[in-house]
């Protein structure tokens, strides 16, 4: 697990944190994700603040999940009875169920790199030793994949 979390760390870089109105949606409901998480390293927030901001999967920009989703991975890993919903809230917004998750995933996908991909994998795969596997942990897999592919037909 510690591996994991190294292997995160060294995958998404803490510096230059983007600003908050890069990283929240400009809408109602985000005081939160400005307080908690916006302006801040992502390895900063605690694990409580992040299981504040779960809704984060949706109410970040592409922009912020990419910053933030390693600091939501490794409150997981770190405390995840604190972290409570956090695994089951990346699994379901990974898992393309609609087109606004294949849009914004697709875009997600195009900001991350061979290794901040493997680490999500990773992380996915260690989670699924832990749990099992189910139907949004499986699209998460394969949404990963689909990254992969297409990393690979591009130069990423």
């Amino acid at each position: 697990m510690m591996k994991l979390h190294q292997q995160i760390r060294d995958a998404f870089p803490t510096h230059p944190v983007p600003p908050a109105d890069a990283v929240v949606e400009n809408t109602y409901c985000v005081e939160h994700l400005l307080e908690l998480l916006a302006g801040r390293p992502w390895d900063v927030p605690s694990v409580r603040d992040y299981r504040c901001c779960d809704d984060g999967f949706s109410l970040l920009t592409t922009v912020g999940l990419h910053y933030y989703l390693p600091g939501y991975l490794t409150a997981e890993l770190v405390d995840p009875e604190t972290a409570d919903t956090i695994a089951e809230s990346i699994t379901f917004a990974m898992n393309r169920r609609s087109q606004f998750k294949n849009q914004r995933m697709d875009a997600l996908g195009a900001l991350l790199t061979r290794p901040q991909r493997a680490a999500i994998r990773d992380w996915l795969l260690q989670y699924e030793s832990e749990i099992g596997i189910d139907k949004h942990l499986r699209g998460s897999l394969m949404t990963v994949a689909d990254w992969d592919s297409k990393a690979d037909l591009g130069s990423g």
